[in-house]
Parts: structure tokens; C-alpha cells; sequence
């Protein structure tokens, strides 16, 4: 069922529009023509716009997945004589921590449990320890299970320590509210094909300019995630490798169809679609693992209730045409995480539930009645 047309409900690669898919059917284009060059100053300029920056920030692209982007970040904005405060609950402030040791950078990290937001007030009182350290790392949606990070506190708690923040915000730029633009807040990564709904193959970094040019002459520590040369390249229309050019082109339309539904209501619909999903879970005996509060309006992870295991639950509902996605790390067993990225609608996760109940009734499970 190759060719089948899957409703993902993993935290990414989501659902695309067919506008999207088709905009990688284009001639083939050399990557040194203006053609292209054109295609990639309008990602650029639309990614920074539409994340609400000025003419003060830009957006450097990468053609990898996200965590090419969170490496180029790490490896090419701490200072050599710096270090990095990690501030970890989940696989991908993990992640992190693991990209620090692979470039030796200096780092200390404050690690949660994957369910616990990460304190500013903990966080203060460790920089003040480590005078050494200039940045401070943070992931804002943690789609281990969802947790929701405050990085606008992280950002202040920082601002007011005279550190810099970097932020993974991979799975929540475009979807949840994050203001990319306040004090301390310097660098920002994501990728093409979270909440922006387009193509895997392309990640990026929204910079605050004056952060990017502070790198001038630094050298680099890796060759190809190389933050500030691919700046200076891309600015001056021009790339040091080859790039995704169709995934690229496809990016741009997922860009024009961000901006034609706007960022707050893709928010809104992202937010009002979790609402159906986790009401409608609820009446089926589903829990929730991460506490009231804390969730993303993005991905929900829910325990897996008796007499279910995972993988019977993830066919059932492929059969239906759904994907769902596993637990990490030391959940894998006991719960599962459903996204509502990409294009899914409030009704689409109405036939989710659904589809959940019938499911659940071929496995064997019983559950209570449903309400409408």
C-alpha cells in the first residue's frame, strides 16, 4: 500500500496539500540560476515574516532534516572559550546534549522528567554557578509527550543573566504562539515539514542578524553546518552545496498557503482540532500523560489503557488508514503520542476518535457508550 493516502497523526512529516506535492513536479533547474535563487530569497524572506520578525532577523537554510538545522545552530554559535546551558526533559534536549559532546562544546544541563516543563527560576540560579557559560539551549514543544516548554520565561530569565537563547522549536513554529523576536531569544530552528505542512528535506534557522554577523571569522567546526557561511553565501545569492531545490519550491508554496490561512489560524485550527481529539479520547478511556497546563495544542500522548499494546492498536488503525506513532524512550510500552499537525481539520479528528473506537471494539476492548 505504497501509494496508499495515509492520515498521519505522527508529529512529522504531516499531511500536505496537494498544492504542496505537486509543486516538486517542476523542470530541472541548476541550483547556480537566478530561477533559483529567486525560490530561495522568498523562503527566506517568508519564514522570517511569517515568524513576525523585521528586517533585524533572517533565515539561513539547510537542506537536512531538523536536526541538521539544531546542530548548525550549536556547533557554530558557542563560542569556543563559551559553553551551553542544556535545559533538557525529552529525547530532543537529549539530542542536544549528544550534539555538545559529538563538537565538544562546554555544557551543563538541567534535566526533567518528560512530562515537567523546564524552570527559568532552577535555570537562573545554575548560570549564575557557571559564569562560563553564554547560551542556553531549549526545546519549546517536547514531542516526547508533548510537553510545552516557556521559553518567553527562559528568554527573560536569560535576557536578565546576560545569556543568549537558542531554541528548538521544530514542531511548534507556526503552530503554537511563540514570539521569535523577544529579548534573548537569538537563534530559532525548525523545519519545512512540521506545522509549516511542507516537504521533509529542508531545515532552517531564524537568526537575529546581529547574532549571525557576530560569527564572522569564528572558526567553524563543521564544514557543512557551517551557520555563518551558508549566511553569507545565501545572502549574497549563492549556496556552498547543493541544495532540495524541488523540495525547496515546494517549501515556497507551503509558505504562500501559511500566509493565505494566516499563522493565527493555523494556531487556532491546530488548537480547536486538539480539542476534538483529546474530548473524544477521554470518553473512550484514553488518559493523558502530560498534566493540565502543560500540553501542546500539537501532539497528545496517551496512555495505553489495559489489554491494548501498541503495536495491535497502531495496525488496527492502519487498516483504517491511520498512523499513529509510538512512545520514546521509557514510555515505548505504556502510552502512544497522536498528533494534529499539518492539514488535519477538527472534523478530521472527529473520524480520528472514530476510527480509535473501532479499533478498539476489532482488538476487543470494550468502551462506554459515546455521547452524539
Amino acid at each position: 500500500m505504497a501509494d496508499a493516502e495515509w492520515i498521519l497523526l505522527n508529529p512529522g512529516p504531516a499531511n500536505t496539500t496537494p498544492t504542496v506535492r505537486r509543486a516538486l513536479v517542476m523542470p530541472d533547474l541548476c541550483h547556480r540560476e537566478p530561477e533559483f535563487f529567486q525560490i530561495m530569497r522568498s523562503c527566506r524572506e517568508r519564514l522570517v515574516r511569517l515568524a513576525g520578525g523585521s528586517s533585524d532577523w533572517t533565515a539561513v537554510l539547510f537542506t537536512g532534516s531538523g536536526t541538521a538545522a539544531v546542530e548548525a545552530a550549536l556547533a557554530s554559535v558557542v563560542p569556543p572559550d563559551g559553553g551551553v546551558l542544556v535545559l533538557n526533559n525529552g529525547v530532543y534536549g537529549d539530542r542536544m546534549i549528544r550534539i555538545c559532546r559529538a563538537h565538544n562544546i562546554r555544557h551543563h544541563a538541567i534535566s526533567y522528567d518528560n512530562v515537567t516543563p523546564v524552570a527559568p527560576a532552577e535555570m537562573a540560579r545554575v548560570l549564575r554557578e557557571h559564569r562560563r557559560l553564554t547560551h542556553v539551549a531549549v526545546v519549546h514543544h517536547e514531542t516526547t509527550t508533548g510537553v510545552l516548554n516557556p521559553v518567553a520565561e527562559v528568554a527573560d530569565v536569560a535576557a536578565a543573566e546576560g545569556r543568549r537563547v537558542v531554541v528548538d522549536a521544530m514542531s511548534s513554529l507556526y503552530g503554537e504562539p511563540l514570539d521569535v523576536t523577544r529579548e534573548g531569544i537569538d537563534f530559532v530552528m525548525a523545519s519545512a515539514n512540521k506545522c509549516l505542512q511542507g516537504i521533509p528535506g529542508v531545515s532552517f534557522v531564524i537568526a537575529r542578524r546581529s547574532a549571525v554577523e557576530a560569527l564572522r571569522g569564528r572558526a567553524p567546526r563543521s564544514v557543512y553546518l557551517d551557520l555563518y557561511n551558508h549566511y553569507v553565501q545565501q545572502e549574497a545569492d549563492n549556496t556552498p552545496f547543493t541544495p532540495a531545490v524541488q523540495v525547496l519550491h515546494a517549501m515556497e508554496q507551503a509558505l504562500r498557503e501559511l500566509e493565505t490561512e494566516g499563522v493565527a489560524n493555523r494556531v487556532a485550527r491546530y488548537a480547536e482540532a486538539c480539542r476534538v481529539l483529546r474530548d473524544g479520547m477521554a470518553e473512550l478511556g484514553f488518559e493523558i500523560l502530560v498534566p493540565a497546563g502543560a500540553r501542546s495544542n500539537i501532539l497528545t500522548t496517551f496512555r495505553l489503557t489495559a489489554g491494548v499494546t501498541y503495536d495491535a492498536l497502531h495496525d488496527a488503525m492502519k487498516r483504517r488508514g491511520y498512523i499513529i506513532y509510538a512512545g520514546q524512550g521509557d514510555i515505548r510500552t505504556s502510552a502512544f503520542r497522536v498528533s494534529n499537525m499539518g492539514t488535519l481539520t477538527p472534523l478530521d479528528m472527529k473520524a480520528v476518535v472514530d476510527a480509535f473506537a473501532a479499533s478498539l471494539d476489532e482488538i476487543g476492548v470494550a468502551v462506554a457508550p459515546r455521547r452524539g
